[in-house]
């Protein structure tokens, strides 16, 4: 070969090639494969990015507006400011102790059984008490915990006066809008008021409670009502309290003991000091808002795609190895073979497509895996027509009748020389399979027979957002908005699979 002349290229190569010429199409590719990164990535995204758990509920924020802030549950990070620390030292020692209180009932399961014996067995039946304890020890010992710290943090919880008051202090302000958020603006308060509600989000100086008289008997006596406290809270002074801002006032209020004594007690004595502290809880944001159950939307959106991306590609998968072998068999062996087989498919095809798929989810029962399944065993019918027409026309070919006189077995021919052939219209019509599953997936759930709750996928979230459209338009549109743009560029990826993997194109 002269040199600068190029070296022949194979046809995968040149399909390659040309898929990257079509921007159109990698640019599809690009955004399919970071939302499957993201869809798997679900659990790292939750604790590291959005900072929120998957069913984490915040009732006190339902409906929140994209944006709107609180301090994760799960998952609670600190501000590492040691001044907080004066706040949460309420007696001035220095240190915040803790103890570990026992409880009065045993609440391990495998104890449960020896709890309720112990009494009267011990007495009436030793020999057959001394046999269950001996039982219980002989489990325990293959745990890498020694039972008694077993028994120690399942039989007690810990105490921690300052927290714990601090605490109860909090679930004032938990309620302060459902309880003081009366009227309108600065409209005065009246005995009607308090009957007919009418809140706006905003808690003014007029509603505010002034005196310990107004609060209930669990919030007097902690420093809560007044104008004092009021100023604090309202940051910018415009004589109102929002939400956020009673959170981020507040958020030093809300201290997890259990959190604490578990990551920042280093050496384990239930005390912590000023050089252990962590600070305040730093507040996350919701920033695609919230739903009915104050649950992070973004958060579900992400494991909404892992669910929807996995149901595609299962039942695409289901109707690939179905149709593929079906399609295969009916166009090699042809004759009477063939046309029973087709016969069948068409019979199948006549049948409505949604209803077929709504009887097998209603008998075989709702779960997700029975809904990828249903999917798949009727997708498989467009699956075997399209093999089959490509097995026909390899059929007679010379490498076929090569392999025959050598006396190649019969499923040897299809399954390694035919299919090889075919793998190219296959790739192209099961990547557009794939958008059109995780579509009718959508569907289903819409009609509350795909993907059950409290499982989110793009389809339910979509469906819960329909019935609240008018009043919190972000539960549908970033969830309509994800599917729409996926299933788009699924499909300009697969258009773009279909042009270079075209035999035509191949002579330019």
């Amino acid at each position: 070969m002269t040199e600068g002349q190029d070296y022949p290229r194979g046809p995968w190569r040149d399909a390659m090639r040309r898929l990257r010429k079509n921007r159109l199409a990698m640019a599809g590719f690009v955004v399919v494969s970071l939302m499957a990164v993201i869809g798997y990535s679900a659990p790292l995204i939750s604790r590291y990015v959005t900072q929120f758990s998957l069913d984490e509920q915040h009732t006190n924020l339902a409906f929140a507006e994209p944006g709107s802030r609180d301090i994760s549950l799960d998952y609670p990070s600190y501000d590492g400011d040691s001044r907080w620390f004066d706040f949460v030292d309420l007696d001035r020692s220095g240190q915040i102790e803790c103890t570990l209180v026992p409880l009065d009932t045993f609440v391990v399961p495998s104890l449960l059984p020896l709890r309720a014996f112990s009494t009267f067995g011990n007495r009436s039946y030793p020999t057959l008490y001394e046999f269950s304890l001996e039982i219980v020890r002989q489990d325990t010992r293959r745990l890498a915990v020694p039972i008694e710290e077993i028994v120690a943090a399942q039989l007690g919880e810990y105490e921690c006066p300052e927290i714990d008051q601090l605490t109860s202090a909090f679930r004032f302000f938990d309620f302060l809008f459902s309880t003081y958020d009366l009227v309108p603006g600065d409209a005065p308060v009246t005995v009607d008021s308090r009957l007919q509600k009418r809140p706006d989000d905003f808690v003014s100086y007029y509603e505010y409670p002034q005196t310990d008289a107004e609060l209930e008997p669990r919030f007097q006596r902690l420093g809560l009502a007044g104008p004092t406290v009021f100023r604090a809270l309202d940051h910018n002074g415009d004589g109102y309290l929002t939400r956020d801002e009673v959170i981020e006032g507040t958020r030093y209020l809300r201290l997890d003991k259990d959190d604490l004594l578990h990551r920042f007690d280093h050496n384990g004595d239930l005390i912590i000091d000023r050089n252990e502290f962590p600070g305040a809880p730093v507040l996350n944001s919701f920033w695609l808002g919230t739903d009915g159950k104050g649950r992070d939307l973004l958060t579900r959106m992400v494991y909404g795609a892992r669910i929807s991306i996995t149901i595609g590609i299962l039942a695409t998968l289901v109707s690939f190895f179905i149709g593929v072998t079906y399609g295969s068999i009916a166009g090699y062996f042809g004759g009477r073979i063939d046309n029973i087989m087709m016969r069948v498919v068409d019979i199948l095809y006549g049948l409505p497509f949604m209803f077929v798929v709504i009887l097998l989810i209603v008998f075989v029962g709702r779960s997700t895996i029975n809904l990828f399944i249903a999917l798949g065993a009727v997708q498989w019918l467009t699956m075997s027509r399209v093999v089959r027409g490509q097995v026909v026309s390899l059929r007679h070919r010379e490498f076929v009748e090569a392999a025959e006189a050598m006396g190649v077995r019969r499923f040897v021919i299809i399954f390694r020389h035919l299919l090889r052939n075919t793998v190219g219209p296959v790739i192209v019509y099961s990547t557009l399979m794939v958008p059109a599953v995780i579509k009718e997936e959508a569907f289903l759930s819409f009609l509350g027979l795909g993907v059950q709750p409290p499982d989110p996928s793009w389809g339910n979230l979509i469906s819960e957002g329909a019935q609240k459209i008018t009043d919190y338009y972000w539960l549908i549109v970033y969830p309509g908005t994800a599917l729409a743009l996926t299933l788009f560029c699924m499909n300009f990826l697969g258009d773009g699979l279909r042009d270079a993997l075209d035999p035509q194109t191949s002579k330019e």
